[in-house]
């Protein structure tokens, strides 16, 4: 007796269809945690740099309360576990020159702040199996200005 050469067909293709279903699982997974980071780090950068642009006043205090701003924020990702390590918060008066630290006789005509939030680097899980990397860079960065620009129609 010979029995049916096709019965173990259903265990191979059901077998490599899980295989690529947890594959494809884990590549959301992973890209879904990359995009909350990117995201987080985004808000905290478009917050950071509205906050020290709005205390730019043209003296060193303003420049002083405008760093500060930026440290008083709530910096958390990752859902809140980690703070963004090195923040870096820049001024500009053309919005093409910045400086971390201008001279004195810049400080009457900056109207740009930028904050980078450069180094938020996501664990990857699941994509390292198939030789994917171990963790992903997210940087972030925006830029506010004193004085909006109006858009015209």
């Amino acid at each position: 007796m010979r029995g049916n050469p096709r019965k173990g067909f259903v265990l191979i293709a059901m077998s490599a269809a899980m295989f690529l279903l947890l594959a494809v699982i884990g590549m959301v997974f992973d890209l879904g945690r990359v995009y909350i980071t990117r995201n987080e780090a985004q808000v905290f950068t478009d917050a950071a740099s509205m906050a020290a642009a709005k205390q730019l006043d043209g003296t060193p205090q303003g420049l002083s309360r405008a760093r500060t701003a930026v440290a008083a924020l709530p910096n958390h990702w990752n859902l809140g576990t980690r703070n963004f390590e090195g923040v870096v918060v820049d001024f500009s008066a053309d919005n093409e020159h910045w400086k971390p630290e201008p001279d004195a006789e810049e400080l009457s005509s900056l109207r740009y702040a930028r904050v980078t939030a450069p180094d938020n680097h996501v664990d990857i899980m699941f994509l390292r199996a198939v030789g994917g990397p171990a963790s992903l860079t997210v940087p972030a960065r925006a830029v506010a200005s004193t004085k909006p620009v109006r858009l015209t129609q």
